[in-house]
């Protein structure tokens, strides 16, 4: 194959040709010899620009459809259209017998310069498009990244940067490299969370009405799913304490509200039944 070469001369071949075969001819002689190519050529800049358009707008719908936010779909439709209407130019090109030559490799030049200049940008939107497409969260997810120490709720997903807001009410910008690069914790995927609370007691309580007091409150609590059935045992027998674990699980938005709820209810229940709790103690001897 004949390589191609970008010439000074070759860029200005599309218009060259075009104006030597055509010299000295008026509207009618045109048509007559290239009349079925430029009926071809403009078929297929219609239909190519008709597919082109519905097949950008079915890959936004698809984004959309998997939780894409706005501006990230257009831009990527946008990108998109221009390869393909680019191609489409080159096809009609050829059918007039138009040099495409100088044109790709012009275009090939500016196109490896720009990637070259942006290419840390085009690794983002390349994780961005990898994140809209694997869908590991969406907005309104509570996410965990912990190599970034980053916890927070997702306001937004785009094509380079995705965004948290933190308990606290900060908003987080994590680039969409990073995302896809490191662990990434999902606590809303699966619906539920497993809540796994201690309570210690002192060696003298009754342990076997300190742990039926724990499921009682867990019965009692609507928060508290009770399925899977939660469960209550011994886990540790400690130097002063006798360690109570319980293990529930709650939906995930309400796990932080669960927390607080069983840690004040549990202490109630206990003092009302007179279990103690342990606490350190010091004997001090005097000789």
């Amino acid at each position: 194959m004949k390589p191609v070469l970008l010439t000074a001369s070759e860029t200005e071949d599309a218009f060259q040709v075009i104006s030597e075969r055509t010299e000295g001819m008026n509207f009618g002689e045109i048509w007559e010899k290239f009349g079925l190519e430029m009926l071809i050529a403009a078929a297929i800049l219609i239909f190519g620009w008709i597919l082109v358009k519905w097949l950008s707008n079915a890959l936004q719908n698809a984004l959309v459809k998997r939780g894409a936010v706005g501006a990230s779909t257009k831009m990527l439709k946008t990108i998109i259209r221009f390869v393909l209407y680019f191609n489409v130019v080159l096809i009609a090109a050829s059918v007039l017998d138009i040099p495409t030559n100088s044109v790709l490799a012009l275009f090939s030049a500016f196109a490896l310069a720009f990637s070259l200049a942006i290419k840390d940008s085009l690794a983002l939107f390349a994780s961005g498009v990898i994140i809209l497409l694997s869908k590991p969260f969406i907005e309104g997810d509570l996410v965990e990244i912990p190599s970034e120490e980053v916890k927070g709720y997702v306001s937004s997903v785009g094509l380079i940067h995705t965004r948290l807001k933190t308990f606290d009410n900060r908003e987080v910008i994590i680039p969409n490299s990073i995302v896809t690069g490191n662990t990434l914790i999902n606590y809303s995927k699966r619906g539920l969370r497993r809540l796994d609370l201690t309570f210690s007691v002192s060696y003298s309580a009754d342990i076997a009405l300190a742990k039926r007091t724990i499921r009682e409150v867990l019965e009692a609590e609507p928060l508290a799913e009770k399925e899977p059935e939660p469960v209550v045992m011994v886990i540790t027998l400690g130097e002063s304490s006798v360690d109570i674990i319980c293990k529930v699980y709650v939906k995930w938005d309400e796990y932080d509200s669960l927390l607080g709820i069983l840690n004040e209810k549990v202490k109630f229940a206990f003092d009302s039944r007179g279990i103690e709790f342990p606490f350190n103690q010091l004997d001090v001897h005097v000789k």
